[in-house]
This record gives structure tokens, sequence and C-alpha cells, in this order.
């Protein structure tokens, strides 16, 4: 990815049948030896510039097979072109990559019954083979609050009792139901069965002995079913293998532990005191699927990203460290660095002749913008009224992996597509 070769990027758009092709040319001038050409099968792209060749496998076939494109202007260090697509192909086949995207890797229906888990790094069992009966998918992470706002009435109350002629008495019955989840002793019997049918904004799903929960980056399990883990409020070395030991008589504020596998001290997730339940990261361990992935962290944030963006509307996030999940000070982002994150384009297939994948046929991904802000401002966005950036917590080490990878994926574009105003622009891998 040195900058000072020739790039050349190619973006399959699906919605509108095009691949756009973009070259950054080293030295940045066009002369006489410049030549840009599709084979004849459409499938790659060649460039001859200066005595060097570079080629590129296109993320779909082309219309333009054994052309040689047209260069307009003399001089210049960008060229690009818009390609039509094979008229051949099926929509499925130009897209190729896309079919499914979008979805959680390791979903439930993925996984396979009885698999056991392990440590990525080492491969130490954390849950044992046969533990695990049942996975099953967990809803959005907002699904208390939205069961209590589209529900008009109470769900133990007779449906006739109103008219939903009108948003407003829809608007109306939302808010009694709130102000009855409000109240003191005179609704007990109320609360009670919100709670029993899992509406009130205090339910929780507690973890449950061989039954695996599926989120869209962490797999939950009891702690019963788990071996192997040490438990921590900081490091491993001040750790235990029973969390009692740990906790002291003013530990009554702890939210959450950190979880790390006992054979080579690598953190692997958390233990929720809410839930009950030991949270496992999904790049940080390995068990059997149908698919064969492996998801990392940019699949699962892509996912996380993609999945917040259709819940609310937004696509601006921002990606915050945990503020309890410090492992060690110099493997993380600085405390005050938080990632501003807005997604152009969440479904597109690039190629990069600067990827170590470039002989691949496209890399499915997101296109976005970022840029890195300090904590304070962060906190103040989201303190105001009409903030449009929606708050993404993840593990501090994983937030240094998302900052690497994203400078590293800003290198793979041709240099004068790498930044929009104050923004950086990025490829984020599903």
């Amino acid at each position: 990815m040195a900058s000072e070769q020739s790039i050349l990027y190619a973006e399959l758009l699906p919605n509108i049948g095009r691949i756009s092709l973009a070259i950054s040319l080293s030295p940045p001038a066009v002369d006489a030896s410049t030549r840009v050409a599709i084979d004849a099968d459409g499938s790659n792209v060649e460039l001859r510039h200066y005595g060097e060749i570079h080629r590129l496998r296109l993320p779909s076939r082309v219309a333009l097979g054994g052309s040689v494109l047209p260069i307009q202007k003399q001089g210049v260090g960008t060229l690009s072109w818009p390609l039509p697509l094979h008229s051949t192909q099926s929509l499925q086949s130009r897209q190729p990559n896309i079919a499914g995207l979008g979805t959680s890797t390791w979903s439930a229906t993925d996984l396979k019954i009885g698999s056991g888990v392990s440590c990525r790094k080492c491969g130490s069992v954390i849950v044992k083979d046969g533990s695990i009966v049942a996975w099953k998918d967990l809803p959005s992470e907002n699904w208390a609050e939205m069961m209590e706002f589209w529900h008009c009435h109470k769900p133990d109350h007779p449906h006739g009792s109103h008219s939903h002629d009108s948003a407003s008495n829809a608007s109306r019955g939302a808010e009694t139901s709130l102000k009855t989840l409000e109240n003191g002793d005179g609704e007990k019997a109320d609360d009670a069965s919100l709670a029993a049918r899992g509406y009130g904004a205090s339910s929780a799903i507690s973890a449950q002995e061989g039954v695996g929960f599926v989120d869209l980056t962490t797999l939950i399990f009891a702690e019963s079913d788990c071996a192997g883990i040490t438990f921590s409020l900081s490091t491993y070395g001040h750790g235990s293998s029973k969390k009692q030991d740990i906790l002291k008589p003013d530990s009554s504020e702890v939210k959450s532990l950190n979880v790390f596998c006992s054979s080579c001290q690598t953190q692997v997730g958390f233990y929720n005191f809410r839930t009950t339940a030991v949270t496992l990261l999904k790049w940080q361990v390995l068990l059997e699927s149908q698919s064969g992935a492996k998801p990392g962290v940019s699949q699962s944030l892509s996912a996380t990203l993609l999945a917040t963006k259709a819940r609310s509307g937004s696509s601006k996030s921002l990606i915050i460290p945990m503020p309890e999940t410090i492992v060690d000070p110099t493997d993380k982002p600085s405390p005050d660095t938080v990632i501003h994150v807005w997604v152009f384009n969440p479904n597109i297939v690039y190629s990069s002749s600067a990827a170590p994948e470039a002989d691949a046929q496209g890399t499915p991904a997101i296109k976005l913008l970022y840029k890195l802000i300090p904590c304070e401002e962060s906190e103040q966005m989201l303190e105001t009224i009409t903030c449009d950036a929606q708050e993404i917590n993840l593990p501090s080490a994983a937030v240094a992996e998302v900052i690497r990878l994203l400078t590293e994926s800003n290198l793979l574009l041709p240099a004068p597509e790498r930044a929009f105003k104050e923004w950086k622009v990025a490829l984020l891998s599903k």
C-alpha cells in the first residue's frame, strides 16, 4: 500500500448497475505510455504506466471486454470511469457477495447445536461440547422500550376500551402506559403483569443453563456452562476463577467484570451482574457453524452499524470505549478517543490493487466516513436534543483495532478519494 505506487480501485454499485473504476497514478501524470484496458472476459483491468503494469480483478464482469478505456485529459494524476455491468448476468451474479449481508455473522440458525466454545488465541475450552442444547437470537437491544411505546394499553387490559382512529389516541395510550410503570404501590399488580410478560423497562433477558443467546457482537451463557475463565475488576493478574473472591464489601455498584481465558490470559468477554451471564466477544472465540465463518471485529461492528441504522434511521454513530473494561493502558486508544462514524454507503463490493486480496473478486463492505474526536465532545453531542448519532460501546482494545482497520482501509482508496472535508473515508468489511 505504498503511496508511491499506482492504485486501481473498483467499486460495485448494485443499485445503479455500475462499477466505478478509479486509478491514482504514480508518477501523477499521464503520458504516451499510459494505457488502461479491460480484458476480453470483462473481469480484469490492466494499467500500463511508465513501464509498469498493474492488474486488478473487478468485483463483477463488465460489458466492455477487450476495450481500451479513453483517457480524456493529459497531465492528471487520477483517472475514473463508470463501467456498465455485463448484460448477461443475473441480478444475483452482479452482486455475488452481497446476498444476506447486513445480518449478524454467527446467528442462532448458523450455529451447531452442542458445539463447544474455545478461545480463539490458544484453543482452550470455555464452553464444553454438548453443554448448549439450544441457540437463540436476542431481540433488538431496545426491545423493552419499543414494546412500551407501541402498546397503547397495558397487555392485560381488554382491547376494546378505546378507539384507534387517530395517532393521538395511541399517543395518549402509550403515555398512560408509561405513567403506570412510574406509579408506586397502587400499580404493583400492573407492574408485575408487565414484567412477567417481558414488557417492563426494567426487564432483562437472563442467562439460562444449556442455552446460548446470540447478539450482533456477543454470545451469552450461564456461568455454570463456562469453564477455564478468570474474573477480574481490571487485569488478569488481579483476577480469580471465583468472582466472589474479587468483590469487596463496597462493590455493590459494580455492574460487570472482565472475563479472561485462564490459559493465555486474553480477555474474551465480560460478566454482567444484571443478567447473571458470561458474555463472550465473537471475535475472541471459536465454535462450529454451518457457514464456517470466523467473524472479526470488522464484521461484528458492520452488522451493528447496519442494525443501528435500520432501527434508528440514523447513519451516524459514536463508537465509545467501555468505561469499565480497560485491560492494558498500552493496548488501547487514549481514553479520550471516540470514533465518530457516518455510514455513506452500506452496500458495496470493492477491489483494490493495494489490498492483500487483490486477486479476489471483490470484498463486501460498508463505505463510511469517520473522524476521531475527544470524549468530551462526544458527551456534549449525546446530551444535545438535536443529536443524530447513536452510541455504540465496544471494549477499548476493540476500539483500537477498529481505528487500525479504518486507517489501513483508507489507504486502499486512490489518494483524492481518501478524505471528504474534515472526514476520512474508510471501508469496513462485512
